[in-house]
């Protein structure tokens, strides 16, 4: 409600003081299920990817870096709207409608009944065109940045500390890119589904340009800039502080996803 919440400031405000603390969590049960499935198969699919990317270019490898990981981050984009719709628009409605239901659950049971199963996934054409240009602009940028970083700071590669703050500055770069690229769409679908609609997302998108014009799909950039570089820069921090605290490099991750290769061809998976 752009009329009511005229920026972020007095978006606080006017949360803090008809809802209280409590107000500032809301929708966060879909939000922590659909990031937490989203993360784990992210991050999977993404070295998975780009492993097998970089067998199929062979000796050119090295030459389309920069491909592979788009390629990479774009199959992996296409995976995780299929996870993600169904979860923001929990959200979205829970958050637009705190009467709509009592709980997550009665949320599902209530948009299935009303509208349809169906609805929980009309959302992916819109997702497609935020989801790709996100994870796509995430991946990229935290993979030529840390690469930039640790080649200007070797000594990052053997100190734990420091190899963590590539981390947080590469997924804090990641995320303000991220946000950037996709907030149009973000936008689009925020209007989808904070109430019944039969409007798909080009229309949608139009009457978001027609009533607001550019503003309209750019609105919420500030706070979708912070809370997706925090969302994403966590994600690799996470991921990282894990993956070294157990002692796993980047070449223990290949030997792994090699041996998960050879068995998937000999099972006739999709290698």
């Amino acid at each position: 409600d752009p009329k009511k919440y005229t920026g972020p400031l007095t978006a606080l405000r006017i949360l803090s003081d008809e809802q209280g603390i409590g107000g500032f969590f809301a929708g966060w049960v879909p939000t922590f299920i659909g990031f937490f499935i989203n993360g784990g198969i992210s991050y999977t699919s993404i070295e998975f990817f780009r492993r097998y990317y970089t067998e199929l270019a062979g000796d050119l490898a090295s030459t389309y870096e920069i491909p592979i990981i788009l390629g990479a981050s774009f199959t992996t984009a296409i995976i995780g709207c299929f996870t993600l719709a169904p979860s923001e628009t929990i959200r979205i409605r829970s958050v637009a409608q705190p009467d709509y239901a009592p709980n997550v659950i009665g949320v599902v049971q209530r948009i299935i009944k009303e509208e349809g199963a169906e609805s929980l996934f009309s959302a992916v054409p819109a997702f497609l065109l935020k989801e790709i240009p996100f994870v796509v602009a995430k991946f990229t940028i935290f993979d030529l940045s840390t690469e930039y970083l640790y080649e200007a700071f070797p000594a990052a590669k053997e100190d734990l500390q420091l190899s963590l703050l590539v981390s947080l500055v590469g997924g804090t770069l990641g995320g303000i890119t991220a946000a950037f690229v996709s907030n149009p769409a973000d936008a689009t679908i925020s209007e989808m589904k904070k109430a019944k609609s039969d409007d798909g997302p080009i229309k949608t998108f139009n009457k978001l340009l027609a009533e607001g014009g550019a503003n309209a799909i750019f609105r919420g950039l500030g706070v979708r800039m912070f809370f997706y570089t925090l969302v994403v820069s966590l994600q690799f921090l996470v991921y990282d502080a894990v993956r070294f605290s157990l002692g796993i490099g980047t070449d223990d991750l290949k030997l792994y996803l090699n041996v998960l290769g050879g068995a998937l061809r000999e099972t006739g998976g999709p290698l």
